[in-house]
């Protein structure tokens, strides 16, 4: 197979950017996903691959909660520094304002809208790990239209 052909038609994928925050003992951390999608109506069901080095991952596995907060069209900035590994850049979410919902899930202000989920399962999956969620509980902040990665032009594919 040729890696750079294989490279290109996995950038074709569509994808939308969001921020996944997640709250443990008292820590919040949040970072940018593009890997996710609903995958199942009845339950509700969100699959999200985070990535094992993470700081988020095992966060996420100990509380098995986190919320998905869907960005805005223009956004770029903000998906930008949340995309920042939280272990090289600890103060990533200074100036970035958001509220707990429900206790349990960190929804981000400037966010169209939220979902909050409840892990169901894992399985790992090369460098990441897939994690299957329930939605179980929901939010609406605005009107607009959400950030994809063809906006922002980021390139996380292949």
């Amino acid at each position: 197979m040729d890696l750079q052909v294989k490279k290109q038609a996995l950038r074709l994928f569509t994808y939308g950017l969001y921020a996944v925050s997640c709250l443990d003992e008292g820590k919040v951390n949040a970072f940018t996903a593009n890997w996710l999608s609903q995958v199942s109506f009845e339950p509700s069901l969100l699959a999200i691959s985070v990535e094992n080095a993470s700081m988020s991952l095992p966060m996420i596995l100990h509380s098995k909660r986190f919320a998905v907060n869907v960005l805005r069209s223009g956004q770029r900035d903000l998906a930008g520094k949340l995309g920042k590994s939280a272990l090289k850049n600890p103060g990533k979410l200074e100036g970035i304002s958001y509220a707990l919902q429900e206790e349990h899930f960190p929804v981000l202000h400037d966010a169209l809208a939220w979902v909050g989920c409840e892990l169901r399962q894992s399985l790992p999956a090369g460098d990441s790990t897939l994690l299957l969620a329930e939605v179980v509980a929901a939010g609406i902040l605005a009107e607009g239209q959400p950030l994809t990665m063809l906006e922002t032009g980021f390139r996380h594919a292949g």
